[in-house]
């Protein structure tokens, strides 16, 4: 589907939802200086365009009892599978897998893991990817501390 531009009152709504996606309609609209009627038009314009893909609830990670936070550098032998994306697709389903990315340079994905500790990690690493048919490396590395995470997109009119 095409988008059309975003403008300026479109901008304004995104980075108000971005911050506080529980706004009253309202608010929004007192917000972004439109009426509700007009936040509502666009707000649902926005999402028939999948600018707007849905609405998250964000959850404390240590709260939950979840305190490690890795990311898993997965390389895989191409030769021994019809398709690298076939061998990440179990992972994808794990709950431990917050987010999955294809990159560039010397591995082919980036896995955002948490767990509850450095035991949950080892036993995931051991028992979950490194039995894995095509695997070649797994790299890892702990976070020590998140300083940021969830942060608002780049909004501009045009």
């Amino acid at each position: 589907m095409r988008m059309n531009k975003i403008d300026r009152f479109d901008s304004k709504i995104l980075q108000a939802l971005q911050r506080d996606a529980r706004l009253t309609l309202g608010a929004l609209a007192e917000t972004v200086n439109l009426s509700p009627s007009q936040c509502s038009r666009r707000i649902a314009r926005l999402e028939k365009e999948s600018v707007i893909e849905g609405y998250a609830l964000r959850l404390n990670p240590e709260a939950l009892g979840l305190k490690v936070t890795a990311f898993v550098f997965l390389s895989v032998d191409k030769g021994r599978m019809a398709s690298p994306r076939e061998a990440v697709a179990a992972l994808l389903a794990r709950d431990e897998v917050i987010d999955c990315h294809t990159v560039t340079g010397s591995h082919d994905f980036i896995l955002r893991v948490v767990v509850e500790d450095l035991a949950a990690l080892s036993r995931f690493l051991s028992t979950t990817i490194s039995p894995m048919p095509g695997i070649r490396d797994i790299a890892t590395q702990v976070a020590m501390d998140t300083l940021k995470t969830n942060g608002p997109l780049k909004v501009e009119s045009g």
